[in-house]
């Protein structure tokens, strides 16, 4: 599901993925655990051998609305709560069983202070992140949900066997009913 993210593929993510995979613990994750939760403290990063993570916030009515996915091969974590050290302001939640390697902030840390590219590379990784998330908020005010949905479907075909149509509905902002809609009219056209 390497399409998901789109702007990560801008990025040679690779020595930050050795590194992670020779300095990292492995730890498992059985399905519905908790990488992260809303409101502690972000400890860890991490990167995905095999597995998928969802991304949820709640509001103040107790509601949860799936703000992001992350997949086998990419990295997990709420990054700029990591960086800065303070709560998540999300939970990263295992779809299904999960082998990630973790790494501490110190870690990561001390990553990128080996040498310029690896400063480098972090502030890249930050801008990417920065271009992912604004461009998700204006395709939000752009696109209608029907465009939305057939960009993610194009983009990623195989996505609805990975996550359900209510959560892939939560992450378009729109109600099961209209995704629903949305469905039966394209499969019309």
């Amino acid at each position: 599901m390497e399409d998901f993210n789109k702007y990560t593929s801008h990025i040679n993510y690779s020595p930050i993925v050795d590194f992670v995979l020779q300095q990292g613990k492995e730890i498992s994750y059985k399905k519905g655990e908790y990488f992260v939760r809303q409101g502690e403290i972000c400890k860890i990063m991490g990167f995905v051998v095999s597995g998928s993570f969802r991304y949820c916030c709640t509001n103040s009515s107790g509601e949860s609305s799936i703000v992001g996915y992350t997949f086998d091969h990419s990295f997990v974590g709420n990054y700029p709560a990591f960086q800065l050290q303070d709560k998540s302001n999300v939970d990263i939640q295992a779809l299904c069983d999960c082998s990630v390697y973790v790494i501490s902030h110190t870690q990561l840390a001390d990553f990128y202070d080996i040498n310029n590219d690896h400063q480098k590379l972090g502030r890249r990784i930050a801008e990417t992140l920065l271009w992912e998330i604004y461009d998700r908020m204006i395709s939000m005010y752009s696109l209608t949900p029907e465009e939305r949905y057939l960009d993610i479907i194009n983009r990623c075909p195989d996505l609805l066997k990975l996550i359900t149509l209510k959560e892939l509905a939560s992450y378009l902002l729109i109600r099961p009913e209209t995704l629903s809609r949305i469905r039966r009219k394209v499969v019309q056209k």
